[in-house]
């Protein structure tokens, strides 16, 4: 496993959450308490969070927070950024476990949704500021919000997803997007097809370059 195949496992699920929470706080100003890690949007919603790092403009860094000494950090704020940590220093990912990074290399944003399919938290937050940016992570127990219809969702929200972003990958991709919803695709060459009551419900295929041609869905 290395940086780039993490990625592409979670950024699927991550940036469905992120459009939930887009739904609930855009527009709304951001505030965070490090001493009680409370990140507010306006009057309207208060949400636990940690800190995942920093976005330095000076030098164009990333540096997580477990290293910010300079910060005095509470510990119980990087808990999720150590738990990355360990699973770089276990995986052999640097980008993990390495406490700077260049921005030309990695941002928050990639390190955020790598949190979020690490199913460290519900979302992150980029918060920007005069120097740069802070990556919250929120780890509040429940959301406020419903996904009522699983394949549904998949089916609207992946296409948008790989029509904005670089996707390496779509068959993986849509692979563990679908598992992280509890689903259990079956992986053939070029296709992946999702059943029910043995009848199938999805049917995606992809060309020799893993990218998507079709997909289609039975939704009863």
């Amino acid at each position: 496993m290395d940086y780039n195949a993490l990625l592409n496992q979670h950024l699927c699920f991550a940036f469905d959450r992120q459009l939930l929470l887009a739904d609930l706080v855009e527009n709304l100003n951001w505030g965070y308490d490090v001493s009680t890690g409370i990140l507010s949007f306006g009057d309207r919603y208060e949400f636990q969070a940690e800190i995942l790092g920093t976005e330095a403009d000076g030098d164009a860094s990333w540096l997580w927070s477990w290293a910010n000494e300079m910060s005095s950090l509470p510990p119980e704020r990087t808990q999720a950024a150590l738990k990355l940590k360990q699973l770089g220093e276990a995986e052999g990912i640097p980008e993990l476990s390495e406490a700077r990074h260049s921005l030309s290399v990695l941002n928050g944003h990639a390190l955020g949704m790598i949190a979020v399919g690490q199913k460290l938290g519900q979302a992150y937050y980029h918060g920007s500021h005069d120097q740069g940016a802070v990556l919250l992570l929120i780890v509040e127990p429940q959301m406020p919000w419903t996904v009522e219809n699983h394949l549904q969702r998949i089916t609207t929200t992946f296409p948008q997803i790989i029509g904005q972003m670089e996707v390496e990958d779509h068959q993986n991709a849509l692979f563990h997007y679908l598992q992280h919803y509890g689903l259990e695709p079956e992986a053939m060459e070029n296709v992946l097809v999702v059943r029910e009551n043995g009848e199938e419900i999805l049917h995606a295929s992809f060309d020799d370059l893993n990218r998507l041609q079709e997909l289609k869905t039975s939704i009863h």
